[in-house]
C-alpha cells in the first residue's frame, strides 16, 4: 500500500503594513517642512476670530435741560476810568503846581483820609513822615506833574500820589498805597515804583491814559524798564479811582 506524502505547508506570511521606504522619506520631508513653517510669521491678513463689540462714545448730560440763562445786556463801549476829586480849596499858581508844597496838597485832598491828614498836619519840619516832592512829566502835556508820598510807620504802608493841574484846578490822577518804603522811577513818561513784600521785590509801571495813571499790563507795555534786584515786574490793578483810599 502506497502512502502519498502529504502536501507542505508553506507558513503564511503576514502583511507587511510597513510603507515603503521611499514613501517614509517624503513624509519626513514634509513634516521637517510644516514646522519649519510654523516658525515663520505669517503675513498678510489674518482672521483673529470676532472683532470686540464697540461701546457708544460718551456724550454730555445737562444737569438742567430746560433751563434758559438770561440774557446779560452787552455794554455799548468798555466803561472808563473815572476822576479822582479835585481840590477844590487849592488854587495852581501861575508857576505852576512846584510852586505848592506835598503838605498842601495832601491837607486839601478830599480824596485822603482824615487820618493821614491828621498825621501830616501837626508834623515838625525835622521829623515829617512827608517826603519831598518831585516834579515830573507823566502825562505828555508839557508840564511837570508833582509826585509826593507819605510814609506812615502806624499802618505800615507808604501813600504815593501824582497831582496833575487842569488850569488852575490840581486834582490827583494817581493815588497808590504800597508797602512801607517804596520807592519810584520814571522811565520815559511811564511812572515805575518799587516795593518789598511778603513775595519779594514787585515793581508796577502806570502809564497816562488820558484821565489816570494806569497799571500798564506786559502786552501794553512796548518798553522794558530796568529789571529791579531780583528781576520780577509784575502788573498791579490800577487802584479805585471814584472812592476815597484807606490805609
Amino acid at each position: 500500500m502506497h502512502s502519498f506524502p502529504s502536501p507542505r505547508r508553506t507558513p503564511r506570511r503576514r502583511p507587511d503594513h510597513r510603507p515603503p521606504h521611499g514613501v517614509v522619506s517624503a513624509l519626513l520631508a514634509v513634516g521637517v517642512a510644516v514646522v519649519a513653517a510654523g516658525c515663520v510669521p505669517q503675513s498678510g491678513v489674518r482672521d483673529d476670530g470676532a472683532a470686540p463689540t464697540l461701546s457708544a462714545p460718551t456724550s454730555a448730560e445737562p444737569l438742567w435741560p430746560g433751563f434758559t440763562p438770561p440774557t446779560v445786556p452787552s455794554a455799548s463801549e468798555p466803561p472808563g476810568f473815572k476822576r479822582y476829586l479835585p481840590l477844590d480849596k487849592v488854587r495852581v499858581p501861575p508857576r505852576g503846581l512846584a510852586a505848592l508844597s506835598a503838605k498842601t496838597l495832601l491837607e486839601h485832598d478830599p480824596n485822603v483820609p482824615e487820618v493821614v491828614q491828621q498825621v501830616i498836619a501837626g508834623c515838625p519840619a525835622g521829623d515829617c513822615p512827608l517826603r519831598a516832592a518831585v516834579p515830573r512829566d507823566v502825562t505828555g502835556d508839557g508840564h511837570s506833574e508833582l509826585v509826593v508820598a507819605v510814609d506812615l510807620p502806624k499802618f505800615e504802608r507808604t501813600l504815593l500820589q501824582v497831582y496833575a493841574a487842569s488850569g488852575r484846578t490840581a486834582r490827583p490822577v494817581l493815588i497808590y498805597w504800597g508797602a512801607l518804603g517804596i520807592t519810584g522811577e520814571t522811565f520815559g513818561r511811564d511812572l515805575l515804583i518799587s516795593g518789598t513784600g511778603e513775595d519779594g521785590r514787585i515793581t508796577t509801571r502806570f502809564r497816562w491814559n488820558g484821565d489816570v495813571m494806569a497799571a500798564v499790563t506786559p502786552e501794553d507795555a512796548t518798553d522794558s524798564p530796568r529789571e529791579p534786584a531780583d528781576g520780577r515786574t509784575t502788573p498791579r490793578p490800577a487802584p479805585s479811582t471814584d472812592t476815597r483810599t484807606t490805609p
